[in-house]
């Protein structure tokens, strides 16, 4: 098993000559990159602390931690942000990491400079954003098809154009990588995206992802956004399909991919997909161009659940591959949104995000088999995990001393710790003690601040997001869970925002004294 004191390693490709595949350099611990842009900030958080009057030689390494929860948590790491710099505190962070839809919120400051010199502004912007703008169907279905142009197209990519792009009202199309300029001067916190990669996820359920065996996320309901978003671009009136129907089969073709996608949706639901074979060979009988679709669809109807799951799998590529042939496509007036469909369809029936290549593959310096036996790595959401970005600030490489736990999770607002303790226990990494039979019982109607805190272990200073604090009793505690549910796809009232943003803020506000005392503790027992 890899552990994260190794996890944490950086790797540097120098190109060889000509066309020779390019040599790979590895050393364990963070980026050359990534310790400069600490140590800058590192030098400014040291300057911030001086101007409050502490004589000290080295400021500590203090994380904010923002946790995933879709819109929710996009919006409320936007009111911990501006609180925090309201208050005086963001300039004494050096990390920031997020999971998920927090990372939705960083990724917009990241990516656009002006965004953080005025963070009350950029909350404004936010608002204006979620009232007054819109998910425009064209420009999505347009991103999408120029997308399945790619060979690395995958769900991330259908996921960012559709479920997040709904959400947000916003599409960035920018690569963090070419923002850089933006923090490694150090006057902002550095950002740590969290993701994992489908291959070295644990406990490989067909309908959960789990890590340490604490399942955190449901698959299904991921699906069924997907299937939902699928439908609104094969069956929305766009130029796309109207051209497609206007070909020769093209009205025959459009009704079969939809029931080739409902037979996908079916299979990795676990339903019973035999009704929609026959109506797929229904609608194929007679037709020549989908002769070999048609004769692989009776011996499906026949012998298909005979078969193993892989060769169940492999069955529905092979029919999605038959339907849907490279020369149909090609004399298509709409290549690329045939394209896009299939290819989606393909990536919905493997599972396959985040494509990209492994540049570990077949390393024989490595000895964890697991990081280079696949060519690609698919990098997938990492609140299907730990919902929260522990295992990227806890390393030793990055030398957390305070972390600020905001959790904006769905259900269980205590669930990160608990799962990040049976994960740090089977990694052997230094984490306080957390009673969890005190968590439970106070789960249903939680305190607003949480101190962890142990012999040789960073501080955890824990902030559930709906509390009896900002929320006052059990029962507005439920209802802004409810109103608040991580798959909202409808949009939220600008007053939803308002109270949203303002929840999370009077974390930050109520219990800035407490955060700021224990900075400060560490600044100077500790340095």
């Amino acid at each position: 098993m890899t552990t994260p004191q190794q996890a944490a390693c950086s790797v540097t490709s120098h190109s060889g000559k000509g066309d020779e595949s390019s040599d790979i350099s590895i050393h364990f611990g963070v980026s050359d990159e990534e310790k400069a842009a600490v140590k800058n900030r590192g030098e400014h958080v040291l300057r911030t602390l001086k101007k409050m009057g502490l004589n000290v030689e080295k400021g500590p390494v203090v994380s904010v931690l923002a946790s995933g929860g879709g819109l929710r948590a996009a919006i409320a790491c936007q009111g911990v942000l501006s609180e925090l710099s309201h208050v005086g505190l963001l300039d004494l962070i050096t990390y920031l990491a997020g999971v998920s839809g927090s990372t939705w919120c960083m990724s917009s400051l990241y990516t656009q400079s002006d965004m953080w010199q005025d963070l009350a502004k950029t909350e404004n912007e936010l608002r204006r954003r979620l009232r007054e703008d819109s998910w425009k169907f064209s420009v999505a279905l347009d991103g999408l098809c120029k997308a399945a142009e790619r060979d690395d197209y995958s769900l991330t990519d259908f996921w960012s154009y559709s479920v997040v792009y709904y959400l947000t009202k916003e599409l960035l199309d920018t690569r963090l990588s070419s923002v850089k300029h933006h923090f490694d001067p150090g006057t902002v916190p550095y950002p740590i995206f969290a993701t994992i990669d489908h291959f070295l996820k644990s406990g490989g359920e067909e309908n959960t992802l789990t890590l340490c065996g604490s399942v955190l996320a449901d698959k299904d309901i991921v699906l069924k956004a997907i299937k939902d978003f699928f439908l609104k671009f094969i069956c929305g009136l766009s130029t796309q399909q109207k051209k497609l129907i206007s070909d020769p089969e093209g009205a025959v073709l459009k009704t079969l991919i939809e029931e080739l996608f409902n037979l996908v949706y079916t299979f990795q639901t676990d339903g019973d997909y035999l009704p929609i074979l026959r109506n797929l060979q229904a609608k194929m009988e007679g037709n020549t161009y989908f002769f070999e679709a048609e004769t692989l669809t009776s011996h499906m109807i026949k012998f298909s659940y005979q078969r193993s799951r892989d060769q169940q799998r492999q069955l529905i590529k092979e029919l999605l591959e038959k339907t849907l042939s490279q020369e149909m496509v090609e004399k298509s007036s709409v290549p690329s949104f045939l394209k896009f469909l299939w290819k989606t369809c393909k990536c919905f029936l493997s599972w396959t995000w985040g494509t990209t290549n492994n540049f570990l593959y077949k390393y024989e310096e490595i000895k964890d088999k697991p990081l280079t036996d696949h060519e690609s790595m698919y990098l997938m959401d990492a609140g299907l995990a730990i919902n929260s970005a522990y295992p990227l600030v806890l390393p030793p490489v990055r030398n957390s001393d305070i972390i600020l736990s905001f959790d904006f999770s769905e259900g269980d607002p205590f669930e990160t710790i608990k799962a990040t303790k049976k994960y740090c226990k089977t990694c052997n990494i230094p984490f306080p003690p957390v009673d969890e039979a005190k968590l439970n019982q106070e789960a249903k109607a939680p305190s607003d601040f949480y101190i962890f805190e142990g012999k040789k272990t960073p501080v955890v200073l824990h902030f559930p997001l709906f509390n009896k604090v900002n929320c006052s009793s059990t029962e507005i505690i439920d209802q802004r869970r409810k109103t608040y549910e991580t798959f909202h796809l409808t949009n939220y009232s600008d007053a939803e925002v308002s109270q949203l943003l303002e929840d999370s803020k009077a974390n930050v506000r109520n219990n800035k004294d407490r955060i700021l005392s224990k900075i400060c503790e560490m600044a100077l027992t500790v340095f």
